[in-house]
């Protein structure tokens, strides 16, 4: 009997090959699809798996919340961890530090070779690393690795890129220039999908030493560093969580006056999909994406099930006669119900195999396109195998189901009294199948559309600062930060290089730093605000526009101590309408030995972007830094504006410049303008993938529209024979077989676009700069119409034509 099935199924797909070749073809692009986006969603559920203590390890995160500002941050105090450890020692079985000194540059030298190494992800660490994360040694004991001060263990990757084949351990390397630790230890490679990586792990104790005091690690007001804590076995985490309030109150002892704090408790493994905070140590991931990429999927699988289904019921003509034969012999439903549901598994087999060799072929690309090392690997795991057997059942069932049903329904004396063509085999259920198919493809476009437009509206808002040819450079602990005047001196001898300041942070990042400034006599001014330390032309190198007062001047030797510039948005502190009016007035700043320091507004400057376009502009107070040992403490950042003209030999004047003062740390520099640009690199792949899909989306629905044209128009052959002998025209053909698609897309649209509009308005809502959605979104819904109702005009059209240029007679005579 399975035999005879399989004979049969083969026999009807040879004979219609052409229809086999669209419904595998379909199936495969949307099984491909699913195992592409099923690799990408398995390699971001599994982030941080690796750890085998990972259910119970948490991260401490730290809730600010002042009448100026609310930060939620992924780090804490240094002596939160300790704390924690010795107060609820029955609860929490280990702690873990880790503190990367805030530097975007680590420059280590190899004193054997004297050769630079730039290392990313170097962190200050507690000993404790390896009793709390999963960790292997290559070499070292790790009870002892980072027990002494000035010991460090580095990766394998690093260990070969520094000191080549030889054993590392027992070398030195220096940092800061001068500051020497020891190689205690090498570290098998993390692997990559953690939400943190190491390159390098220098010992906690070492701070005293590298700082020349370790009293800063005893503040509770700065939270500089993240702090992951091991809970003991059977320790419910909820205990802990409703003591953190009496741990905030009874630490926190300094708070300012209105300033609330609260700690939480961070699962590890959804730090990566759950987690975006302030200070990160890496961008993470979005269950967002994840939902977004499913959803696509599932989308795609079922069109393509769609088509299946739309193709079989269409040709239920054709086969009601055999069905009345088979029926006549003495074939009983049941029997005819396995044979189409065995034609459904053997199609859907044929597309699974050629879903996996394209999902296998165009995976590199995919791992490039979302920037992710995917492997194909993940495909084998024990529950994928048991998920992708369930899903082949699933598309099996879902797309032969109700054509096997239909098509066994047929009863021999229906089919003599062409009943199946009087109820137009199932000609309604196609045209709902047709609708809800590009209804989802319609949404998809539009969708990925709006993602575009908004993304070009955060690129293309004015940022307030010119960013163009401005080179930027990390100088934190280099000796350009040491002999920064020398090398602003060489840079500027060149007419290439316009301007050269420094700056605290890169404007338009994610990070941002709170000082104690606060308006002076003023009632209810928050206790801090946001700070930018600056060098001296850093208004004129970024053309940021000052509205009233003057900008810092080296004429004015006095303002390095007494003046601040503030932005537009600080004027609603001072309780004053206009920039003339803020100026003179006095802020007071608190410094580290709580002594109170006067500094007076000498100019106001319009509102540009400290932060990133995706926050709101806040009040901001800059001051000027001059002196040496501030200015290397606080300016983390060169720029430099290059001439227009002249962008190529300026940088590599700057370049030279740089060696010639720094023959230490290597020159490292990146443009403001592609700085920003990785603020939304995410949102741009994930976009780009969406927008991919959804075209994909679209050509799987042609698919099936043209082999439903295709199957419909060769039914009418006989038809248009007749029409065009008695004197219909090509287009009036072409308008009779095109009309009934074209109202079934334009219903498709009339149904996406409310449903578009108000999902797209529910996630604007999270932009506090977004475009508007009102009248200026009809031009996206109308051309995504028009875009829609063309290409199922040219899908049609095709087979359309061919029956419109046939010769009458032989469409009679072929009938």
């Amino acid at each position: 009997m399975i035999k005879n099935y399989l004979k049969v199924a083969l026999r009807n797909l040879k004979k219609r090959a052409s229809f086999a070749v669209i419904n595998i073809l379909g199936l495969a692009i949307g099984i491909a699809c699913c195992f592409l986006i099923a690799i990408f969603v398995l390699n971001e559920l599994s982030y941080d798996e690796f750890h085998k203590k990972g259910d119970r390890i948490y991260r401490v995160t730290q809730k600010t919340v002042t009448s100026s500002k609310t930060e939620v941050g992924a780090s804490t105090p240094f002596p939160v961890g300790p704390t924690l450890k010795s107060d609820y020692p029955e609860q929490i079985e280990k702690m873990v530090r880790f503190f990367d000194m805030q530097e975007e540059v680590r420059t280590i030298l190899n004193r054997e070779t004297d050769e630079s190494f730039r290392v990313d992800d170097f962190y200050v660490a507690d000993s404790t690393f390896f009793d709390v994360f999963t960790a292997e040694l290559a070499i070292g004991d790790p009870e002892e690795v980072l027990d002494e001060p000035m010991s460090a263990v580095i990766t394998e990757e690093q260990a070969e890129r520094i000191f080549g084949d030889t054993n590392p351990v027992g070398k030195q390397l220096s940092f800061k220039g001068s500051e020497t630790f020891t190689v205690t230890g090498v570290l098998k490679n993390m692997p990559k999908n953690s939400h943190f990586h190491v390159d390098m792990l220098l010992s906690f104790n070492s701070f005293k030493q590298l700082y020349n005091k370790d009293g800063f690690t005893k503040r509770w007001y700065w939270n500089p560093c993240w702090t992951y804590i091991l809970l003991e076995e059977g320790a419910p985490v909820e205990d802990l969580e409703k003591q953190l309030p009496d741990f905030v109150e009874k630490n926190y002892a300094n708070r300012e006056e209105g300033e609330k704090i609260s700690l939480g408790l961070q699962p590890l493994t959804d730090i990566h999909l759950y987690s975006d905070l302030d200070l990160e140590m890496e961008s993470n991931g979005s269950i967002f994406h994840v939902y977004l990429f499913s959803a696509v999927a599932f989308l795609l699988l079922l069109i393509a099930c769609i088509n299946f289904t739309n193709l079989s019921t269409a040709r239920s003509t054709e086969r009601s006669r055999e069905v009345g034969m088979r029926k006549v012999l003495g074939a009983s439903r049941s029997q005819l119900f396995y044979q189409f549901m065995g034609e459904s598994f053997l199609m859907t087999m044929l597309g699974f195999l050629l879903a996996l060799g394209l999902a296998y072929w165009s995976l590199p690309w995919f791992s490039d396109f979302v920037g992710k090392e995917l492997s194909i690997g993940f495909l084998g795991t024990g529950s994928v195998v048991v998920s992708l057997a369930g899903l082949f059942i699933l598309v099996v069932l879902f797309s032969g189901m109700y054509p096997a049903l239909y098509l066994s329904g047929y009863t021999p004396v229906d089919i003599m009294q062409g009943e199946e063509i009087k109820n137009g085999g199932g000609k309604l259920f196609r045209k709902g199948l047709v609708i809800f198919q590009f209804t989802l493809s319609v949404m998809l476009i539009i969708g990925t559309v709006i993602v575009y437009l908004q993304l070009q509206h955060m690129q293309d808002k004015k940022l307030g600062f010119d960013e163009d040819q401005v080179v930027v450079m990390p100088i934190t602990q280099t000796l350009i930060a040491w002999y920064y005047p020398k090398f602003k001196e060489k840079a500027l001898k060149n007419p290439a290089v316009k301007n050269v300041t420094g700056m605290s942070k890169v404007l338009g990042s994610d990070r941002q730093t709170f000082s104690k400034y606060t308006p002076a006599n003023v009632p209810g001014a928050p206790p801090t605000n946001m700070i930018l330390h600056v060098t001296h032309d850093f208004f004129d190198t970024y053309n940021i526009n000052v509205l009233a007062g003057r900008p810092f001047s080296k004429d004015h030797p006095t303002d390095p101590d007494q003046a601040i510039v503030i932005n537009k948005a600080m004027l609603q502190q001072l309780q004053v309408d206009h920039a003339e009016e803020a100026l003179g007035k006095i802020f007071y700043y608190t410094n580290s030995k709580d002594e109170r320091e006067s500094y007076k507004v000498i100019g106001v400057v319009d509102n540009f972007y400290y932060t990133s376009i995706k926050k709101e502009i806040s009040p901001l107070v800059i001051n000027v830094v001059e002196k040496e040992i501030p200015r290397v403490s606080r300016i983390e950042y060169s720029s430099v504006r290059l001439a227009a003209n002249n962008v190529k030999e300026g940088l590599e004047h700057i370049r030279e410049v740089w060696n010639e003062v720094n023959h230490i740390d290597p020159f490292t520099y990146t443009f403001h303008n592609e700085e920003l640009e990785k603020i939304y690199s995410s949102e741009k792949k994930m976009s780009s993938v969406a927008g991919i899909f959804s075209i994909l989306c679209i050509f799987v629905a042609c698919l099936g529209l043209f082999g439903l044209a295709s199957f419909t128009t060769s039914l009418r052959t006989k038809e248009i024979g007749i029409r065009k002998a008695l004197g219909a025209t090509v287009p009036n053909i072409l308008s009779l077989l095109s009309k009934d698609y074209v109202k079934l897309v334009i219903i498709s649209n009339l149904i996406a676009w409310p449903v578009c509009y108000y999902l797209a308005t529910q996630w604007l809502q999270s932009f506090p700069s977004r475009i508007t959605l009102g009248w200026n979104i009809v031009p996206v819904f109308l051309a995504v119409g028009v875009g829609s109702i063309l290409i199922c005009i040219l899908t049609v059209s095709y087979q359309s034509l061919r029956a419109a240029l046939i010769n009458p007679v032989d469409s009679i005579r072929q009938e």
